[in-house]
C-alpha cells in the first residue's frame, strides 16, 4: 500500500523536476509542461482508485477472517460436545470405567502375563519401565485380583481369570 504512494511521489517530482528544466530551455516547455501534468493527473487518478480498491480487500479480507474464526469456534464447541456425549457414554459402560481405572501401563503388564508366567524382571524387560514402577504395578494387580503370585523372592506371577476377561474384554465389575 506504501508502494503506490512512493511511487506517485516519485512521478510527481520527476515531473517537476522536467517542467522546471524545460521552462528555462525553451519555449516549448510549457507544451511539455501541459503534457506532464496531464500524465501526473491520470497516475494519480488510477492510484487513488488501486487505493480504494485496497481499502475495499482489507475490508473484506477483515470480513472473512472473521467469518473463519466464528466457523472454527463452531467446530471447537461441536467437538466439545462430542467429546462430552462420549464421555457420558463411557461412563455407562461398566467395562469402560475398568478401563479407566487401568491405564496402558497395567494392560501392557496384563497382556505381557497372559504369554506365560513372568517374574518382575522377565515383566520389566518387556514393558521397558523402572523395576519400582513394575513391581508396584504387579502389586497392584495382584491386590485387585487380576494376578495370581506364587513362590517367594522373586514372585512368579500369572493371570487370573479376572485378569483374563479384562484382556478379551468380558464386562466385569471392579
Amino acid at each position: 500500500m506504501l508502494e503506490p504512494i512512493i511511487s506517485t511521489l516519485a512521478l510527481l517530482l520527476a515531473a517537476i523536476a522536467l517542467i522546471t528544466h524545460l521552462k528555462k530551455r525553451s519555449k516549448r516547455g510549457e507544451e511539455y509542461s501541459d503534457v506532464l501534468l496531464a500524465i501526473v493527473d491520470e497516475y494519480t487518478r488510477r492510484m487513488n482508485k488501486l487505493e480504494a480498491k485496497l481499502v475495499d480487500l482489507e475490508v473484506s479480507l477483515d470480513i472473512l477472517m472473521s467469518q473463519a474464526k466464528k466457523v472454527r469456534e463452531n467446530k471447537e464447541e461441536r467437538k466439545k460436545i462430542v467429546m462430552e456425549d462420549v464421555i457420558s457414554r463411557e461412563e455407562k459402560s461398566s467395562i469402560t470405567k475398568f478401563h479407566s481405572k487401568l491405564g496402558d501401563f497395567e494392560l501392557s503388564i496384563l497382556r505381557c502375563v497372559s504369554e506365560g508366567s513372568k517374574t518382575p524382571n522377565e515383566v520389566r524387560a518387556v514393558v521397558g519401565h523402572s523395576r519400582e514402577h513394575v513391581a508396584r504395578a504387579l502389586k497392584n494387580l495382584y491386590e485387585a485380583g487380576f494376578l495370581y503370585r506364587e513362590g517367594g523372592k522373586p514372585f512368579v506371577y500369572s493371570l487370573t481369570d479376572k485378569g483374563r476377561a479384562v484382556l478379551s474384554g468380558v464386562n466385569i465389575s471392579v
